[in-house]
This record gives structure tokens, sequence and C-alpha cells, in this order.
């Protein structure tokens, strides 16, 4: 699938469906400049199965990695895509004074 840039998304899910007749390896991936990926954790979704996945690692893209589990044989997979984003709000700057003793 398509790399997403989720550094907005404050929490974030993919819910993998299983449409298909063979098993699936989801591998749920995460990058810090859309080129260079990481796997973050993988899952076996069987037929009519689903999976509900979220990194445990923050970086500024994510993306899906699908696969058949039996090479040659395909499967059928839906994947719908969840998000609370943040709102962007000022940075409040703090100065701190060294006193001098």
């Amino acid at each position: 699938m398509p790399k997403q840039d989720t550094a907005l998304d404050l929490v974030f899910s993919y819910a993998v469906l299983n449409r298909g007749e063979n098993a699936a390896v989801v591998r749920l991936e995460v990058g810090p400049n859309g080129v260079d990926f990481a796997s973050d954790y993988e899952s076996v979704v069987e037929p009519g199965g689903m999976a509900i996945m979220t990194p445990s690692r923050f970086m500024h893209f994510t993306r899906l990695s699908i696969r058949s589990q039996q090479p040659g044989a395909p499967t059928l997979i839906q994947v719908y895509y969840q998000a609370q984003r943040a709102r962007m709000t000022p940075v409040h700057e703090f100065h701190f004074l060294r006193e001098n003793r």
C-alpha cells in the first residue's frame, strides 16, 4: 500500500480484513522520510478474519506491506484507516534564567 504521512495523527489504526480464501501476511512499517522503512510488527490474517494494527513506534510515515501467506495463492484484502488528528496550536516558549551565585 502507499505510504501515509501520519505525523499529525495522535492515534490511528488500520483494520485489515481478509475477504479472500487464503491467509495473508500483513506487515506494518514505519519510516522517517517516506523512502526508508523498518518493520514495526507483522500479523497473519486468516480468511474471514480481521486484524487491527497500530504502530508501537512513532515515525513520520507509515505503510502496510501485504502478501499472501501461500505463494501463488492470492487473496482479497480490504483495509480501513482511521485516525484522530492533532490540532495545530501555538507552541509556548519557556525561558529559564540561570542565577549566578
